[in-house]
């Protein structure tokens, strides 16, 4: 049974929520480091998620017009109706797309992003949770498909702890296996689409299989255990 949405309609409502997005949903980390980088200086840039207020200022300085949330539409969840509110009031497009960092993306996330940067209004900015997973695969695909940087240049530029806070020795290491696997793919086929080469990946017991040896190879108990009980990375 799906959770009903939240409601921000009276002042019980509002405080509920903003307790909710700033201790339950760790939101308030973000007030003290929101990850905010350029991707494309006055264009599009990569964030962690922003308090209402951090979003408000943001938009005057930068004057975004749309913000893309890779954490997926969640009524549910105070923080999202928050953002949303606050889009709303100061006239910004919210496009919502549903990623996880550590999961291997499929073609229809990848679809879905790529159709967002296309539909977007610019300047852009683009956020997840902590600013460091979702946020890095998103940049290292806005590079690629929309300014044509090579993907090994893009993924140099944003796959990295500094300043970005990206582990690969992490569950969020499979970004990285996923974009490697498409180049050595690529290597034999020349001019491959990587849409269309993740679909080989949709089978879901195939993508389990890449995603559990991965996890058996690369990923390191102790910095698993930091993401996910003690930062709660989605």
């Amino acid at each position: 049974m799906s959770k009903p949405p939240v409601k921000l309609d009276t002042f019980s409502q509002k405080t509920k929520a903003w307790y909710g997005s700033l201790i339950k949903q760790h939101n308030l980390v973000n007030v003290f480091w929101l990850n905010l980088h350029p991707v494309v200086e006055g264009k599009i840039y990569r964030s962690a998620q922003p308090t209402p207020w951090q979003l408000k200022k943001l938009i005057r300085k930068y004057g975004f017009k749309t913000v893309i949330n890779l954490r997926g539409e969640k009524p549910h969840r105070p923080v999202y109706a928050l953002e949303k509110r606050t889009c709303e009031e100061m006239g910004v497009r919210l496009i919502d797309v549903s990623i996880y960092s550590r999961r291997m993306p499929d073609d229809t996330i990848l679809l879905a992003l790529k159709e967002a940067f296309e539909k977007a209004e610019y300047p852009v900015l683009m956020h997840c949770k902590a600013g460091a997973d979702r946020s890095s695969l998103a940049a290292v695909l806005y590079l690629y498909w929309i300014e044509k940087v090579p993907l090994e240049e893009a993924m140099k530029r944003h796959l990295r702890f500094w300043p970005y806070g990206y582990i690969e020795n992490s569950g969020a290491g499979i970004i990285k296996a996923f974009f490697e696997a498409f180049l050595a793919y690529e290597k034999e086929h020349p001019g491959a689409d990587i849409v269309e080469w993740s679909k080989r990946w949709a089978d879901r017991e195939r993508r389990k299989a890449f995603e559990k040896e991965f996890r058996e190879k690369n990923t390191h108990p102790i910095v698993d255990f930091l993401y996910e009980k003690i930062l709660r990375r989605e």
